[in-house]
């Protein structure tokens, strides 16, 4: 087996810095006997001075405004299921360890990522935005490689051990009790490697026997059970902001990292999602919602976020905002398009789809349409106004006709018996005879003809063949 661990030294800290639009000094706290202390600082609070352990009186006596969140062992496990989900990539045996843990058996996937090297390349590069600092180690056994992991925090980087390595390492990198380390500590044991020369059995009776199963578990004298990641039937995630957001606009910044997590979801499914759900605790108490929907399903943030944003251009919040939720349930097969062998590189365009979404958002979705054909000959009844993918399509007729006809037919003059549009017409192609109508009393009986003025317009024109009146009824393109 190959075990990699990502250790995430400060992820309670990476989710409060997701919800605020802008860097500032802010801390994690936490309450230990009835003191408030700071657990986590960003950069911008400990360059004012302000470290880990310091009581929160003290650490707003050296900022002012300091911006303070209560810490959430609940948000931690959510963030490390988002990045269980982005890793299901690359593996499907997964498994959370502690708070701040993931645990990856990779040794199945070494052929189809061409190696441990270039595996350990594409993890460092496809790590979602916004858990740094982390560390990335690699071993025989989960447990050595969560040992590395902690034990090189913050590192930023891959880092590949052998199981002979564990015994420089000092025991307090040991998953173990703290009484347990002291205990070491009190007998004159410094290193894994003096503990592990130790009697096993000696060991057990000491210390107990879950403490001689992690040694052998930590040494590979005993193999972890295989985990196997199991994917939520529905995605749903949350930011709380360190502080109420009262404009629209700067809910962009943390739209984007939740959106980022909906993607790694989507693509360890293999979907897609037209519709999600944002929903926006407001400090009123009150929940405003706020449904996306998509002319057709997507999967990647690129084409999903331009499309939110320019629907945040017209959101009105009912109040300020304290916490954003994300929620989707319904989702579609995932359909790549095939890709040019000769030409890698797309050009940059979007779909009709993605146009689609675009008009509805600038104009309404009232006022984009598509066309759906109906089974009649007469131009003005042949047609139906439909949502945009939906309309229904029919063999196309043999004659050709415009796409924009007027919405009532203009009546023309004539000369010589042709029709004059500002200047006499040449009749290029006709008649297509249309009589119909007769069952719902608005019978047609007329000749129709592709005409063309001095400037080389085509029109569609027709003769009424009860009255011999010429009428102008469509345009053609230029």
């Amino acid at each position: 087996m190959l075990w990699a661990c990502l250790h995430f030294p400060a992820l309670a800290l990476n989710l409060v810095e997701q919800g605020a639009p802008a860097a500032q000094p802010l801390v994690v706290e936490i309450t230990r006997k009835q003191r408030r202390l700071v657990l986590y600082a960003n950069q911008p609070a400990l360059q004012s001075g302000i470290v880990p352990g310091m009581t929160i009186p003290t650490a707003q006596s050296l900022v002012r405004n300091l911006q303070c969140q209560p810490y959430s062992p609940d948000g931690e496990q959510q963030a490390l299921q988002q990045l269980g989900h982005w890793a299901y990539e690359f593996t499907p045996h997964i498994r959370p360890h502690g708070q701040n843990n993931l645990l990856l058996e990779v040794s199945h996937s070494l052929k189809l990522f061409n190696g441990q090297q270039a595996l350990a390349q594409q993890l460092l590069q496809q790590l979602p935005a916004g858990f740094t600092p982390f560390s990335l180690a690699f071993a025989d056994t989960d447990m050595a490689a969560l040992l590395f992991a902690q034990a090189h925090e913050s590192s930023n980087q891959a880092l590949f051990f052998s199981l002979q390595d564990v015994h420089d390492y000092d025991v307090q990198w040991l998953d173990i009790a703290t009484a347990q380390k002291e205990l070491l500590y009190s007998m004159g044991i410094r290193t894994v490697g003096q503990l592990l020369a130790l009697p096993r059995d000696t060991l057990g009776k000491r210390f107990g026997d879950a403490f001689t199963h992690y040694l052998n578990l930590l040494t590979g004298e005993r193999k972890s059970p295989l985990p196997h990641w199991n994917l939520p039937p529905q995605f749903q995630t949350e930011l709380d902001f360190v502080q109420e957001l009262d404009n629209a606009q700067h809910l962009l910044f943390p739209i984007r990292h939740l959106l980022s997590r909906l993607e790694h979801y989507l693509y360890a499914r293999q979907s897609a999602v037209s519709r999600f759900l944002f929903s926006l605790l407001l400090r009123s108490r009150q929940t405003q919602s706020w449904p996306i929907e998509l002319a057709t399903p997507m999967h990647r943030l690129a084409d999903i976020l331009p499309l939110v944003q320019l629907k945040l251009e017209t959101l009105q919040l009912a109040a300020p905002v304290l916490t954003l939720r994300l929620r989707a349930d319904q989702f579609h097969g995932l359909h790549v398009q095939q890709r040019d062998l000769f030409r890698p590189q797309q050009p940059d365009h979007i779909s009709r789809y993605q146009l689609v979404d675009r008009l509805q958002t600038r104009l309404g979705k009232q006022q984009v349409h598509s066309l759906g054909m109906v089974s009649d000959h007469r131009p003005e009844h042949c047609w139906y106004s439909a949502t945009p993918g939906q309309g229904q399509a029919l063999q196309h007729p043999s004659e050709q006709r415009p796409f924009w006809l007027l919405q009532h037919p203009q009546k023309l003059r004539s000369k010589k018996g042709l029709p004059v549009y500002h200047v006499p017409l040449q009749l290029l192609k006709g008649p297509e005879r249309i009589d119909t109508g007769w069952w719902d009393n608005t019978p047609v009986n007329r000749d129709y003809y592709i005409a063309q003025q001095g400037n080389g317009q085509h029109l569609w024109v027709y003769r009424d063949r009860d009255n011999q009146d010429w009428f102008l009824h469509g345009l053609f393109s230029l």
